[in-house]
């Protein structure tokens, strides 16, 4: 997927793993937002100060946003992902949809 590796809990994928030479500003931590999350949303900014876009999807897909992994803060704010997504954080995660 997209040159990395989906996470899942359960049936919703929550995350992608990604670190590939070729657009290696996209590299790090891709987290999925839930259908009801704001991208924009100004609380999710404050806790994770890195988030941004993810330019490989351009403007098509918003609610993938990078925790990108040459931030400062890639390593705290990427536990801290990982903290709410074991956590069962209602803000990430998103079943697919079929492809059929």
């Amino acid at each position: 997927m997209f040159s990395g590796y989906a996470v899942y809990l359960a049936d919703r994928i929550v995350c992608m793993l990604r670190d590939h030479p070729k657009s290696p500003h996209d590299n790090g931590v891709w987290l999925v937002l839930s259908e009801t999350v704001n991208p924009a949303d100004a609380a999710l900014r404050r806790e994770f100060p890195s988030l941004r876009p993810i330019e490989l999807l351009g403007q098509k897909i918003s609610h993938w946003l990078l925790l990108p992994s040459d931030s400062p803060a890639f390593e705290e704010e990427a536990l801290h992902a990982c903290d709410r997504l074991l956590h069962h954080d209602s803000r990430f995660g998103r079943v697919p949809k079929s492809r059929r």
